[in-house]
């Protein structure tokens, strides 16, 4: 019986507090190469929310992960840069991907209404894009010239041959 009002006691506070609390923000700081993480919020109460999750990228990188909704309506997100957004939808239960976001600030932003016990989760990993250095783009044109110029070279040497009557081989 104690343990049961304890019990109750306890969720009716939580219920109190998260009720008040309609909006979250997350702070993930500077995102590198290989980070991942989580990133939930639950509802205790029937409630409409607003919650930001902050990052900041240091190269040109992509983000992936999966997002589990569970008793959210209407709820939609917005990813946004420093200077606009970026880009938006509702939210499902699923695997997204941000590909080749720019070095910068960030935020996404998660909105709508959630029954009683609703919550979601998400997850996220990080990869930088793999961009080529200056040396490799400059030995790809070295070796595409080197090739052409083969090409050339037998081009060329074909056209000179003869056939075994003595006529040149032509094109």
């Amino acid at each position: 019986m104690i343990f049961r009002k304890l019990v109750l006691g306890t969720l009716l506070i939580t219920g109190s507090i998260t009720a008040n609390a309609t909006t979250q923000i997350s702070n993930l700081g500077t995102l590198e190469d290989g980070d991942f993480g989580l990133v939930s919020h639950l509802f205790i109460r029937s409630q409409s929310f607003t919650d930001v999750v902050n990052f900041t990228l240091t190269s040109t990188s992509s983000i992936t992960g999966f997002f589990a909704p569970f008793r959210l309506e209407s709820a939609s997100w917005t990813l946004s840069s420093s200077s606009r957004i970026l880009d938006g939808g509702a939210l499902a239960f699923g695997r997204y991907s941000f590909a080749d976001l720019a070095p910068g600030s960030y935020s996404v932003s998660l909105f709508g209404d959630s029954r009683a016990f609703g919550f979601y989760a998400a997850t996220y990993r990080v990869a930088v894009a793999a961009v080529p250095e200056m040396e490799t783009w400059l030995m790809l044109v070295i070796g595409g010239g080197l090739v052409a110029f083969q090409l050339h070279r037998k081009q060329k040497a074909l056209g000179q041959q003869a056939l075994p009557d003595g006529s040149p081989i032509t094109a």
